[in-house]
């Protein structure tokens, strides 16, 4: 991989433009123009897809504010929505778009797996939206792989965009990446730093994650002793793993930005530590489904 196209293969998360989001989130929303200066400099680093969605606070309306001030940026655009009757999903993509001030999208996901289980013909929603033009891909947020084994196993689905959690803990999808690559699904996997748990000074971690620290421990050294940073190694091990079109980063500033683009100059000596992080993997949900975790105090 070089490093344009490392560049490539980062998308830019925008859940913090509308919320509070993360573990290690201190200073809530950024402000406007905070908001302008990151999506400015994404444009300058060459990254070409923006990650949102309508339950992400007014993360849409930001962007689209932002997108209609600049129509020459290259951005497509990711939006999520809820499952529910065709006709409403179509509603909502239009509602989206309406925010997003764009005419189609990229891609648009369901959030809910388990909520298009419960009314499976919102899929059809989503299809009639793709066969509008409205977007150009569609899929779903999974947490679980045999939710995306479910999937490549209904008839007439036509899923071809996923998004799944993957990062040096959570491996959980690597088995099932390469048979949704044969079948042409795009894969983006979100929680490389794992919502900021990785990244977190291990003098502050909670003491529910205590059972990790042997692992964080060891996930430091193994950077340290190869000279590379933290926030690298781990954008590094989500960026070349067999199957993945797209690592979705979420920043609060600028430099936090910059800092995940750097993470291209240590391409040529990430291959030999790949293994080792990948000895790092956790089985407990608990530990590695933010949903699971308990609620910050």
């Amino acid at each position: 991989m070089t490093a344009a196209e490392f560049r490539q293969k980062l998308a830019l998360g925008t859940a913090q433009f509308g919320l509070a989001y993360g573990i290690n989130n201190t200073q809530g929303r950024p402000n406007d123009d905070a908001v302008a200066a990151v999506l400015a400099e994404a444009q300058a680093a060459g990254l070409t897809l923006l990650d949102t969605a309508a339950a992400y606070g007014d993360s849409e309306a930001r962007l689209g504010q932002w997108l209609s001030q600049h129509p020459e940026a290259p951005f497509e655009v990711v939006t999520k929505v809820a499952a529910a009757a065709p006709a409403v999903v179509r509603a909502a993509v239009q509602a989206s778009l309406g925010r997003l001030q764009l005419t189609r999208v990229y891609g648009v996901l369901f959030h809910d797996f388990n909520a298009l289980q419960q009314q499976l013909p919102a899929w059809q929603g989503l299809q009639a939206s793709r066969a509008a033009g409205l977007t150009t891909r569609i899929g779903i947020s999974l947490y679980h792989p045999w939710q995306a084994q479910w999937l490549l196993d209904r008839r007439g689905w036509d899923v071809d965009l996923l998004q799944v959690p993957y990062n040096v803990l959570d491996q959980r999808f690597e088995a099932v990446l390469p048979a949704l690559a044969e079948r042409g699904v795009e894969v983006h996997v979100r929680s490389a730093f794992l919502q900021g748990l990785l990244l977190r000074p291990l003098d502050t971690l909670p003491t529910y994650f205590e059972p990790l620290r042997p692992r964080l421990t060891r996930l430091r050294a193994l950077a340290a002793a190869a000279g590379m940073p933290l926030e690298a190694a781990l954008l590094l091990f989500a960026a070349t793993a067999p199957g993945v079109a797209r690592v979705v980063i979420g920043v609060d500033t600028v430099a936090n930005l910059r800092a995940n683009v750097a993470a291209e100059h240590y391409l040529p000596a990430f291959t030999a530590l790949r293994p080792a992080l990948a000895e790092l993997a956790e089985t407990t949900e608990e530990l590695i489904l933010p949903y699971r975790w308990p609620p910050r105090g």
